[in-house]
């Protein structure tokens, strides 16, 4: 759904450059375009506040008065963050190609790879943010490959290393790691009072918030321990994965507090390419507990000793 918006949005550009008028002003093209960003940032979990409304009335004059649709960008992007908090920002049309580009299906991102000593098996976890689906498919395989293969040798239990993970897809990742979590409801976007779960079973993601295509088939599942491995860079879709531990048996988190940027995103596309990543929901874990900061460790270690930090947890915890 998302592509599909963009490829619209790039179609209705084309048109009106075809036609004699410009997507980046022109007549009421700014004031328009300023008008349909706050539209969209009305979904944001503090647009309903003082804040943003006197945010709004402070700057929508000027932003109209601007020349061109690029010019809006700077104070859009302070708009949404004001709307959505931290966790929100504006994407420009640069931004959205440079992201696709760098995720596409034939470039070269990291994927998830393991590594194993003495019965420990590290799941090296990177950030990814693709959306189409054979990049989708290359993460998971290579996570899911590399698990397979290491599953033998592992005979005491798993670390999850989410130190450099600065988010992205987090249903990407969430299915990777699917194969170590207790079947059920285990991590969810909250609005109000309405909650959309990740769901998993049998090692393999059954539903998510973010559709369909999210799903991944089961089959592989691993019964043991768990050490989620985080640092202050551990941000967004990696706070999801971290939080959809919570509460399980075995499972323990090990490092420094992560950026606490524990919210759900939704895109917005705007008519020039560019895009809104609007904070909307809280993420919330399988007890019905909601986030809104930094994930606090279960055993707090400083870079550099924490990953042997994580290996004792593990094997204190294995059977």
């Amino acid at each position: 759904m998302k592509r599909a918006r963009v490829a619209l949005a790039l179609l209705l550009a084309a048109t009106l450059a075809v036609s004699g008028c410009s997507a980046d002003g022109g007549d009421n093209g700014v004031s328009a375009y300023v008008d349909a960003a706050i539209a969209e940032m009305r979904d944001g979990i503090h647009a309903d506040t003082d804040e943003f409304r006197d945010a709004v009335a402070r700057a929508e004059p000027e932003l109209k008065e601007k020349a061109t649709i690029s010019e809006t960008y700077r104070g859009l992007g302070e708009l949404v963050a004001v709307a959505g908090g931290v966790h929100s920002w504006l994407q420009t049309p640069a931004d959205v190609s440079s992201v696709a580009g760098q995720n596409a299906p034939g470039a070269s991102f990291p994927v998830p790879t393991v590594s194993t000593r003495d019965g420990v098996s590290v799941l090296m976890l990177p950030g990814f943010q693709g959306e189409e689906s054979a990049a989708v498919e290359r993460y998971r395989s290579a996570g899911l490959e590399a698990m397979r293969a290491a599953d033998a040798s592992t005979d005491c239990g798993w670390i999850i290393d989410l130190r450099t993970n600065g988010g992205g897809n987090a249903w990407a990742m969430l299915t990777v790691v699917a194969p170590l979590l207790d079947d059920g409801e285990l991590v969810g976007l909250r609005r109000d009072d309405t909650v959309h779960w990740a769901r998993v079973a049998d090692g393999g993601v059954v539903s998510t918030p973010g559709g369909d295509d999210t799903a991944s088939p089961g089959g592989f599942a691993i019964d043991a321990p768990v050490a989620l491995l985080t640092s202050g860079m551990t941000g967004s879709a990696a706070e999801i994965v971290a939080i959809a531990f919570a509460g399980q048996t075995g499972a323990v988190r090990v490092g420094t507090p992560t950026a606490g940027l524990t919210t759900g995103n939704e895109v917005r596309d705007l008519s020039d390419g560019a895009r809104l990543v609007l904070t909307t929901t809280y993420d919330v874990d399988r007890t019905g507990r909601v986030y809104d900061g930094p994930l606090t460790p279960d055993i707090e270690v400083a870079p550099g000793p924490d990953l042997e930090a994580a290996r004792t947890a593990v094997r204190s915890r294995c059977a």
